[in-house]
């Protein structure tokens, strides 16, 4: 239990809230929004109030479930304190989605593309900090034919992967400042290095390990 704690107090103030809001909120929720943090979809107000703890249970069974049923689930052991900040992390991000959607709900002025884009830019920022701790596995990590079949190239990989990430963090962070004409592709294009540059890293590392 004692490890379990964060999860469980995210949990107590996810599903606390959702208690507290649900005969104060309207029938139907704001729970979409688009690149210029317009809202375009609205659902139930059951829907609003169950959606945020269930997703955190879901997420966190998978987190936690993941690190046991992975073939390397012994290399866990060996970066538990980085998986349990980037479980942390994660599951924060969401839990403030969920409040946003709340207060969006009780007539708040809540500005999503902000919320969304910053707390979105910080995960990467962790997750850029922590990754050259990071150990070989199939679930977490920067994962391709050539990192996981050389401990060396996984290595490189994280370490230079972990600054793009890093940098593309904190570029997804202070998106919201820049003009709304040039935003969403500021977002999609650092997301897009973010996911491709350290995969095409991760290749030509293990061309010039291989070549030796």
């Amino acid at each position: 239990m004692k490890k379990h704690w964060y999860f469980l107090l995210l949990l107590i103030i996810s599903a606390g809230l959702s208690l507290w809001a649900y005969p104060r909120l309207p029938a139907e929720v704001p729970t979409h929004w688009n690149f210029s943090g317009e809202v375009d979809g609205y659902s139930s107000k059951l829907f609003a109030v169950l959606f945020g703890p269930i997703l955190l249970i879901w997420i966190y069974g998978i987190l936690i479930g993941v690190a046991k049923i992975d073939p390397r689930k012994e290399n866990y052991e060996k970066f538990a304190g980085a998986y349990r900040i980037f479980v942390n992390a994660s599951l924060t991000f969401f839990v403030c989605i969920h409040l946003a959607i709340i207060f969006s709900g009780l007539g708040y002025d809540v500005n999503m593309d902000w919320i969304v884009n910053i707390g979105l830019g910080l995960l990467f920022v962790i997750l850029g900090n922590y990754m050259p701790k990071v150990k070989a596995n199939y679930f977490m990590g920067i994962r391709t034919p050539w990192t996981l079949a050389d401990e060396a190239v996984w290595a490189r990989t994280h370490r230079f992967g972990g600054k793009v990430f890093f940098i593309g963090g904190i570029i997804i962070a202070v998106s919201p400042f820049a003009p709304s004409s040039i935003r969403a592709a500021l977002l999609i294009a650092s997301i897009a290095c973010i996911t491709i540059v350290p995969i095409v890293y991760s290749y030509a590392v293990y061309k010039k390990v291989a070549d030796k």
